[in-house]
């Protein structure tokens, strides 16, 4: 069931595929289905699969990875949007990292305030803070 799933997104038959969403049975299965399409660039689409997602873990994981992907195209609003809905905090962490890489420092600090450790708010800020000490040349 799951590898006809695989087949129809690598065919690029997405709607196939948003149609038979409720026969996938079980989150490990839907996550395999959401990070091909991630994969795949259909991110969109992800979104929904991922939102079917019932253990907390894997959602985040997917919602990260779902995040990521939108930061890498350049649309760090949905990324935001997304980061909101996760409470995994290295999931959190990863985003916030993905997006100081991007040098999207005031969106980082967005994401920073989601996390409840103050370890890795500070590891984070930290981070920020060379970074632009490093482009001042201090």
């Amino acid at each position: 069931m799951i590898s006809d799933i695989i087949k129809l997104i690598e065919d690029g038959k997405v709607e196939e595929v948003l149609k038979k969403l409720d026969e996938i049975k079980g989150d490990a299965n839907l996550e395999i289905v959401a990070l091909k399409l991630i994969e795949r660039g259909y991110l969109k689409e992800a979104e929904e699969v991922a939102n079917r997602i019932r253990v907390l873990g894997l959602r985040d994981e997917v919602l990260r990875k779902l995040a990521i992907a939108y930061i890498e195209k350049g649309n760090v609003e949905k990324a935001l949007e997304l980061a909101k809905n996760i409470k995994t905090e290295s999931d959190l962490e990863k985003i916030a990292l993905a997006l100081i890489e991007k040098d999207k420092f005031r969106e980082a600090l967005k994401v920073i305030e989601l996390i409840k450790s103050k370890a890795i708010k500070e590891e984070l800020l930290l981070k920020i803070i060379n970074i632009l000490l490093e482009k001042l040349n201090l």
